[in-house]
């Protein structure tokens, strides 16, 4: 359990990330990213041929033409303007909180994240 003082602590660093620029955009991005009904569409259009490709995969009734469509499905969401700036916008916050993850394993002589990060069984 934490410590009152590490606890406002914990508070004040979370409330001074999620005022930065780059928690903004991309809070903003993410939401219009998740309603975009186009976007919606072509995610929802994807998930259900990358699955039924899977399937057919496994019975080797593959096609080129199959895996070419799921392939353009996948590059025109990629290429989606609102992709796009989720994207750029997600990258922009996690490189920020790299930087907060910097600072605060200098100030403690290891790094946080990875000490904080759950364990994995295999290493």
């Amino acid at each position: 359990m934490l410590t009152t003082q590490l606890q406002r602590a914990a508070e004040m660093f979370t409330t001074s990330v999620i005022a930065t620029h780059e928690m903004d955009a991309f809070v903003e991005a993410k939401e219009v990213f998740r309603a975009d009904p186009e976007l919606q569409s072509m995610r929802k259009r994807l998930s259900q041929r990358s699955g039924e490709l899977q399937a057919k995969q496994t019975t080797g009734a593959l096609t080129q033409q199959e895996i070419d469509e799921v392939r353009f499905l996948q590059n025109t969401l990629n290429a989606h303007p609102l992709t796009v700036q989720f994207v750029q916008a997600r990258q922009a916050i996690i490189a920020r909180l790299g930087e907060c993850n910097e600072a605060v394993s200098e100030e403690i002589g290891f790094d946080f994240a990875a000490a904080a990060a759950p364990q994995s069984c295999c290493g």
